[in-house]
């Protein structure tokens, strides 16, 4: 099962509930909030997407499947902006 960690060349700093995370080689800024800046926090240390899924399961009154759904998506943006990386 593949497991997701915030890439190394990526700056993150939280500002209240909210997360600010600068991608340093492409030069751009990305700000987060709610349930995005949630999962961001849970990819501080290598996770895999049912983990991700169960925390925000215990945090936020949603359904595992519809969660799952939208995490992968999540998921899939961070690492095609270079944010996130598939670690073994």
């Amino acid at each position: 099962m593949p497991r997701y960690r915030r890439s190394a060349d990526v700056l993150s700093a939280e500002v209240g509930d909210d997360v600010v995370a600068l991608q340093a080689v492409r030069g751009f800024a990305y700000g987060m909030e709610g349930v995005t800046a949630a999962v961001w926090q849970q990819l501080e240390a290598p996770v895999s997407l049912d983990q991700i899924v169960t925390a925000l399961g215990d945090e936020y009154e949603v359904e595992a499947e519809q969660c799952r759904g939208e995490v992968v998506d999540l998921i899939h943006q961070f690492v095609g902006e270079g944010l996130v990386e598939e670690v073994a």
